[in-house]
């Protein structure tokens, strides 16, 4: 589903990721984790399609990142999605129309997003909040409407870049819980993190960056 091989980024001039190589399988859910500057979000804009390999290959889906055209980058967009930790929502619209965006810029039909988004809503538990404008939620919920905006043309690949970074604890765990959910559900989930809370002593992926370099990668991480 997504593969690095020997892949290097540089930002002027400065090695951002060294000799990355690692294949992440369909439906899996992986923790990426390191300190900041690691490399951990250039990692994630790799797979996204938002930046490309200096060096090396990066292969997601049937996709390969380093020859990708610019007119193939939206058929990319439908098979990953991006969850940020600024949640970066229409703060002016209302719960429903910011989940519906990502259907009617495709172009779907007003009668077949309504039942869709309003599907979404109940499985993330916030079909009561479909009409409230977005500032007025707190900063868990509105990570919620963020999720949802990504799940909801059904992708195969979710990423988050630190999605709980501005949540407090009881928030951050329900987020986390969600995207196990998304997981179970078929879809792969990336999830940049520096919390080891999230994955200590579970049974997890983690892939661990440390200067640009993939330092261990491992089921678990211990205490």
């Amino acid at each position: 589903m997504i593969t690095f091989q020997g892949v290097y980024k540089y930002y002027s001039g400065v090695a951002v990721l060294q000799n990355v190589s690692f294949s992440i399988d369909k439906g899996e859910l992986v923790f990426i984790t390191g300190p900041s500057g690691a490399g951990k979000t250039t990692l994630l804009k790799l797979v996204f399609g938002s930046e490309f390999p200096d060096e090396g290959e990066v292969k997601v889906a049937n996709f390969e990142l380093s020859s990708i055209r610019q007119r193939e980058i939206p058929l990319l967009r439908r098979v990953v999605t991006f969850v940020f930790q600024d949640f970066r929502l229409r703060q002016d619209l209302t719960v429903f129309d910011n989940i519906a965006l990502p259907l009617r810029i495709l172009g779907e039909k007003e009668r077949d997003i309504k039942p869709r988004v309003l599907e979404v809503l109940k499985n993330l538990s916030l079909r009561h909040k479909a009409d409230s404008i977005v500032k007025t939620l707190s900063g868990g919920e509105q990570q919620k409407v963020a999720i949802a905006r990504a799940i909801i043309t059904n992708p195969q690949i979710v990423l988050a870049d630190e999605p709980t970074g501005n949540l407090d604890p009881h928030a951050s765990q329900d987020i986390i819980n969600l995207f196990r959910r998304i997981n179970t559900m078929g879809c792969t989930v990336v999830i940049a993190t520096h919390n080891s809370e999230f994955f200590k002593n579970k049974q997890n992926r983690v892939l661990t960056l440390r200067e640009g370099r993939i330092y261990e990668d491992s089921p678990t991480i211990s205490n």
